[in-house]
């Protein structure tokens, strides 16, 4: 009788528990609702993450959540860290699989074998949504935020994360020095007449067929007009293809090309490019043409290393303001958010991006 009174005991004890956990995984649910304000339900704290957005690995980085966590990317985004100082840093993300996902198109049989607990993807591709949805995967869309820009779309970006991991106090503390110093560049090119401001022309993507440029709203445009120069395309709205004649009536002072691009500044200088002169264009003509650097993802668009682009930008749009010291500011700033102790040829690398870095990135879609 005794016997049979323990059993029961136990079992009641066992059917508690597993009352408790059931009730304690309830609570765990996470519900997020993403920048096309859809709700997203996760079952507690997302341990295989995929992203589809390109820069977001970047962005994640900062989360401090393990890397190992990232079980699926974009090809384009593999090709900027196995081409940057990212894969030093995280060798787990060079096998990460993209083969899920070809430009804008998701082949869910693929997608489905990495079981992830939530996919992290552009808001803009509602298709996909649709196709994560009736595969019953929680599907957390992300836009470009405040006009193009950058710093105000990252913050936007890692709340959400914060949100997702329980991380807001770091998360909190990478958006104070990147707004901080927003500011700062802000207040100190308040007033300056646009005489004294620079002509400046991005290019988005360029090769012999094509000459695509950053508009107004657009990442480049807003880059430069937060740092103190005059955006040549500001006519257009977002990123537009152009050609040589409306180049030529602009006359840009400065030309800054995108890692998103094979193009490098000598194949301007040395006119390159079939069926394109740029001999005669000034930011050529005075050897004012820049890549952009390449860190744990492009500097164009939004990445963990943003606040840097903002001192690179300064540095460009007002040297007579700025000379931040760009290698310090770098190795403080991984050592600070990423942990990490760059050495010199480190630094160097990301201030002289290579043309490998652009490959599986252009793909018609968002960057």
């Amino acid at each position: 009788m005794k016997k049979f009174v323990i059993v029961i005991c136990i079992a009641s004890l066992l059917l508690a528990s597993c009352a408790q956990k059931k009730t304690a995984a309830a609570a765990e649910k996470i519900t997020v609702i993403d920048q096309n304000n859809m709700e997203a339900t996760l079952n507690g704290k997302p341990d295989r993450i995929v992203l589809t957005a390109l820069p977001l690995p970047s962005i994640y980085a900062l989360t401090g959540e393990p890397i190992e966590k990232l079980v699926g990317m974009h090809p384009g985004a593999t090709s900027a860290i196995k081409n940057s100082v990212m894969g030093a840093m995280y060798p787990a993300l060079l096998n990460v699989p993209s083969n899920f996902i070809n430009g804008v198109d998701i082949n869910i049989e693929e997608l489905m074998k990495l079981k992830p607990d939530v996919v992290m993807y552009w808001a803009e591709y509602t298709n996909q949504y649709e196709l994560l949805k009736s595969a019953g995967i929680p599907a957390v869309g992300v836009k470009t935020q405040g006009d193009g820009d950058v710093i105000v779309t990252m913050g936007s970006w890692l709340a959400i994360m914060g949100e997702m991991f329980g991380k807001s106090k770091k998360v909190d503390a990478v958006l104070g020095y990147g707004r901080s110093l927003q500011k700062d560049i802000l207040s100190k090119i308040e007033g300056i007449p646009d005489g004294d401001k620079p002509k400046v022309l991005y290019i988005f993507n360029h090769s012999s067929e094509e000459i695509s440029v950053s508009g107004n709203k657009f990442y480049g445009g807003t880059w430069i007009e937060n740092t103190g120069g005059i955006n040549a395309a500001r006519e257009i709205q977002g990123h537009a293809i152009v050609n040589m004649e409306q180049i030529y009536k602009w006359n840009p002072d400065i030309i800054l090309i995108t890692t998103f691009t094979e193009t490098m500044p000598e194949d301007l200088y040395e006119n390159k490019i079939r069926g394109q002169n740029w001999s005669n264009v000034a930011a050529v003509k005075n050897k004012k043409v820049f890549k952009e650097p390449l860190g744990v993802y492009r500097w164009f668009p939004p990445s963990g290393d943003a606040p840097l682009m903002s001192m690179w930008m300064a540095n460009h749009m007002q040297p007579g303001i700025f000379n931040y010291d760009m290698q310090k500011e770098i190795k403080e700033y991984y050592k600070r958010f990423y942990q990490y102790d760059l050495t010199d040829e480190q630094v160097e690398g990301i201030l002289t991006a290579n043309t490998e870095a652009a490959k599986g990135a252009n793909f018609g879609g968002k960057q």
